[in-house]
């Protein structure tokens, strides 16, 4: 029986594909503020994402209280469509739940491999849950 792979290995694989292709991808990560939610919360946060987003991204739970999302072929301004489905979605089927995002591309002229990206994700995020919302 085969493993599912980890969302780490889906962005190694990509980033592979990638340097043969010149097509560049995108990491985002997204975690309720706080990181303060429920198992079932973030599986559900997750589903949600998943449904939002198209067949061949990829979307897990990561770092127990963090969603990871792989975006194929999807950098800069290609990211907040799908990007704003998931807030909208969020807001509208998980309304108690604050979301923080980060993300960043990995490709030609982005950042050269998924773990620099997932890095600069998780920097991102911290800073998104530092920015206070507008009043």
């Amino acid at each position: 029986m085969m493993l599912p792979l980890t969302l780490h290995q889906i962005a190694s694989l990509e980033a592979n594909r990638c340097s043969r292709t010149g097509r560049s991808f995108s990491l985002l990560r997204v975690a309720p503020v706080g990181w303060a939610a429920l198992d079932h919360e973030l599986d559900a946060l997750a589903n949600l994402i998943g449904a939002n987003l198209r067949r061949t991204d990829a979307v897990q739970r990561v770092r127990e209280r963090e969603v990871g999302v792989v975006l194929i072929e999807s950098v800069e301004e290609q990211v907040q469509p799908p990007l704003a489905r998931i807030r909208v979605a969020a807001a509208l089927h998980l309304p108690k739940m604050e979301l923080r995002v980060g993300w960043a591309s990995v490709g030609p002229g982005q950042r050269r491999s998924w773990q620099e990206a997932w890095r600069w994700a998780g920097q991102l995020l911290v800073a998104d849950a530092a920015v206070p919302a507008a009043a």
